[in-house]
């Protein structure tokens, strides 16, 4: 996955990350591990790796606020490969 993909997937998690606060799923406190990151979509000249580290940690989120169980994610370059 190249960056602008990624930083792509990162836009669609954020907007799904504020349905779910708008929806009361989430609270602003459940996401402080992701704002803690200081990389948002927009942050453009923020590395491809910043990137990836922040949609790993926004998406492992969502999930756990979903009721999925914690999985494991390698990481995208990892999953590339296969």
């Amino acid at each position: 996955m190249n960056k602008n993909e990624l930083v792509h997937l990162h836009t669609l998690l954020v907007r799904v990350a504020e349905e779910y606060a708008e929806w009361g799923v989430a609270t602003s406190d459940d996401f402080s591990t992701y704002r803690a990151l200081r990389t948002t979509p927009m942050a453009l000249r923020r590395s491809r790796a910043d990137h990836e580290a922040a949609t790993l940690v926004l998406a492992r989120t969502l999930a756990e606020l979903s009721g999925t169980p914690r999985l494991e994610v390698q990481s995208v370059e990892d999953t590339a490969t296969r």
